[in-house]
């Protein structure tokens, strides 16, 4: 009798150790996805896409030490020859946070330029596809190596500051800007570094400012490239009031030598590009049935040129480019988005305008 008293005083001890069941996990898994399907006016038939399935993997070490990651594969699958598919890690960084309203990450971070780099989840925005002022003025999803200090001073005002690898000059082209010079993190150059950083200002409920830059030297080293560089300015705007959202978005780019990066690799990089959208979207639903969830009529004006002010060439008309997208977004639920909408691109390739209709589901958890 006394052994197994003594032996149930032992499990007793045991159990008392152990995690309850109710308690939540340090660790966390998340994810989004989104199928697209893509229809050029006049072609014999469209595309179906499986374009992103990305997973969330985030731990808790303790109440003021994490880890967040985000790896992503694109179009379903990574393999030799022509495979279509990439297999990257997006964001992978530890976040000390010794203050409640201050803290610190490293690792592989998103600089926090613009509104869609950070908040890229299906659900967050309209439209099948990502604003092109998102492709070819602002690189999404942009994310380097570096270490950065962030903050919330009052409950109105947020910060982010990061040093971060800079652009590879070699990947700066006129078509897509800055997109090709990502350096992803992978073999990073720290020849140049990059300072990124962005202020958000809520003044009123709904309503969010933001301005944001990134800027940084580009020549890794190789004096032919002399003083090159670049600095974006963007700022952006985001309100909701009822049923009613409104967005918009302006950003500025400068290249500094931009004619000596063209000298060595013969890119045709420009010396200013530039680029908006704006966006009002409104949700229809109430006035049709009572409904939580949400069906959304949206519109999109995007105006971009990736030549804006060249040195030593002509410009070329094809990179001054103007898009509007029309559609709906359907949200059965807040964290999945079925979309479907009708884009109308127009630059000097045709002057009478090209359509393409977009159809999608999304989904986001966490």
């Amino acid at each position: 009798m006394k052994h197994i008293t003594t032996v149930s005083f032992l499990l007793l001890l045991i159990a008392a150790a152990l995690p309850a069941t109710a308690q939540e996990s340090p660790t966390t898994v998340g994810g989004y996805g989104e199928l697209h399907y893509n229809e050029p006016e006049g072609s014999a038939g469209g595309m179906l896409d499986f374009h992103r399935f990305v997973i969330y993997l985030n731990h808790e070490f303790n109440d003021w030490i994490s880890f967040a990651s985000e790896t992503e594969i694109e179009h379903t699958y990574v393999a030799g020859g022509d495979a279509p598919g990439e297999l990257s890690i997006e964001q992978a960084y530890i976040e000390l946070r010794p203050w409640d309203a201050y803290g610190f990450r490293a690792g592989i971070v998103l600089p926090p330029v613009g509104i869609i780099n950070q908040y890229h989840e299906p659900p967050t925005f309209h439209g099948v596809e990502r604003p092109n002022f998102h492709k070819n003025i602002i690189p999404t999803t942009w994310r380097e190596a570096g270490i950065g200090f962030f903050g919330a001073p009052t409950h109105t005002l947020g910060f982010q500051l990061y040093a971060v690898s800079s652009f590879k000059p070699s990947g700066l082209s006129a078509g897509s800007g800055l997109r090709g010079g990502r350096q992803k993190a992978a073999e990073s150059s720290t020849k140049n570094m990059g300072l990124t950083g962005r202020v958000d200002y809520m003044p009123v409920l709904g309503l969010s400012l933001g301005a944001s830059f990134f800027t940084g030297g580009v020549s890794m080293g190789n004096e032919a490239l002399g003083d090159a560089g670049v600095t974006v300015l963007a700022g952006d705007v985001r309100y909701a009031i009822g049923n009613l959202q409104l967005r918009g978005e302006a950003a500025l780019i400068s290249v500094a030598d931009a004619d000596k990066i063209n000298a060595v690799y013969q890119n045709s990089v420009a010396d200013q590009m530039n680029g908006f959208y704006a966006e009002a979207a409104y949700n229809v639903l109430p006035h049709l049935a009572e409904s939580a969830q949400q069906l959304f009529v949206f519109g999109r004006y995007e105006m971009y040129n990736t030549q804006a002010e060249v040195t030593g060439f002509e410009a070329m008309d094809m990179y001054d480019r103007t898009d509007v997208t029309v559609g709906l977004t359907w949200l059965p639920t807040g964290n999945v988005a079925i979309k479907m909408d009708y884009q109308l691109f127009d630059d000097a390739r045709d002057l009478d305008g090209r359509g393409q209709f977009n159809a999608g589901i999304g989904y986001a958890f966490f």
